[in-house]
């Protein structure tokens, strides 16, 4: 599953305010899951979302004007996929201002 949130920061304002946001979004999760990422480029975070006993790989990429997600939901959550493709698009918006 794919998610765009646009903004109007930079890649670097845009890193500093995803990694601002990350804990939080930790404590937003439901049934008390965890978030561990680590940025594997200047650009690129990988991250791995674990909730009810599932792992979820989310790779994200911050663009000059937009940040692109992927969320890989395991088979057994399928049915949960847009829920938990709300969550990650809105936390992700929380964290980045609107572009102007």
């Amino acid at each position: 599953m794919d998610i765009d949130v646009p903004h109007s920061l930079g890649v670097a304002e845009a890193k500093r305010c995803i990694d601002a946001g990350l804990s939080k979004s930790q404590h937003h999760m439901p049934g008390g899951g965890t978030v561990d990422a680590t940025w594997t480029t200047d650009a690129r975070l990988g991250m791995k979302i674990t909730a009810m006993g599932q792992t979820m790989p989310v790779q994200i990429l911050v663009e000059d004007a937009m940040v692109r997600g992927t969320v890989s939901v395991p088979m057994v959550l399928k049915m949960m996929s847009g829920p938990i493709l709300e969550f990650v698009k809105t936390r992700a918006q929380k964290m980045l201002p609107k572009p102007a």
